[in-house]
């Protein structure tokens, strides 16, 4: 199997998506269409280990059962590993019903008993600001899910304070190193860390899409060679702090995702070549600076899974 987790001196540095199951993904990076969301997570396993599940955000029926059949999805893939989002009745309605909890915690205990999962990840909105309620709601809540590893994502400058480490410490959260665009009120890029885990979340910096506020905009973001290169040298200056590191792109819109993951692998491996779908190919020929000069392993679904570059 091709190399894919990066190792340095016992550390680990997973890196892949902001979900599997995106439609942009079958014009850029799946061999063929109406692939079932099964096939394209076995698909995705063999480029990438790690993926953030985004249906857990939107659906709160999913439970043991979902894990079970993601869990077989990657089998034989090796060290893989799921980060689940938070359902969003806890994060931006803040009133989820006891029956979410119950099976949030089953899904959660069946991907740790098959070590396969990464992370719960608290993602909360803009509005979530650093209020006395809210750091109860935080402690409330890291208790409801107490035993699991739960980084937290905040997007909005007032929890850049000096009593977010002990708070974190308090909770046993960990704070997520999101990447967004500059603008005022905005969280910036945290660059302390403590923990075994970090986690990467990488948004884009599409200035004016999250200023219009349109979902599709807003992550419709192509990280340029020196901004990667800026990215390469934070997750490496972080990775030296903890034990396993989580990058995630985040800039979905396009398929952009999808490209700055594969080069960013490819420059975390010392620029090594590293597998490119062939549909990622089409869809970015720049890709070809960093794909095998030959021909690889034919694909489950095609036989022409990949193009050589030339």
């Amino acid at each position: 199997m091709e190399e894919r987790i990066v190792e340095t001196a016992g550390r680990q540095t997973a890196l892949g998506l902001g979900g599997w199951e995106h439609e942009v993904l079958d014009n850029c990076f799946y061999p063929e269409r109406g692939m079932l969301s099964g096939e394209k997570l076995s698909y995705y396993a063999r480029f990438f280990d790690t993926v953030e599940v985004r249906a857990t955000f939107w659906d709160d029926s999913l439970g043991p059962a979902d894990a079970r059949h993601w869990t077989a999805a990657v089998r034989g893939t090796g060290e893989f590993l799921f980060l689940v989002k938070l359902h969003r009745s806890f994060t931006h309605t803040r009133n989820p019903r006891s029956q979410v909890t119950r099976s949030t915690r089953g899904l959660l205990q069946e991907l740790e008993r098959q070590n396969k999962l990464g992370a719960l990840l608290v993602q909360f909105p803009y509005s979530f600001t650093n209020t006395s309620a809210n750091r109860y709601y935080l402690t409330k809540l890291a208790e409801t899910f107490r035993g699991f590893p739960l980084q937290v994502e905040f997007r909005h400058a007032s929890w850049e304070y000096g009593g977010l480490i002990g708070l974190m410490n308090e909770t046993g959260m960990q704070p997520v190193h999101a990447d967004l665009p500059r603008i005022r009120q905005f969280t910036p890029f945290l660059t302390a860390h403590r923990g075994e885990t970090a986690y990467f979340r990488l948004h884009g910096r599409n200035d004016k899409g999250w200023l219009l506020n349109g979902m599709d905009t807003r992550y419709d973001y192509l990280y340029n060679g020196r901004e990667l290169q800026e990215l390469r040298r934070r997750v490496e200056n972080i990775s030296q702090k903890c034990r396993r590191t989580i990058v995630i792109f985040n800039n979905t819109s396009g398929g952009k995702a999808v490209a700055n993951a594969l080069q960013l692998l490819s420059s975390l491996r010392g620029t090594k070549p590293v597998m490119v779908p062939g549909a990622a190919l089409h869809a970015f020929p720049f890709l070809r600076a960093i794909a095998p000069l030959t021909p690889l392993t034919p694909s489950l679904f095609s036989n022409n899974d990949y193009r050589e570059a030339m």
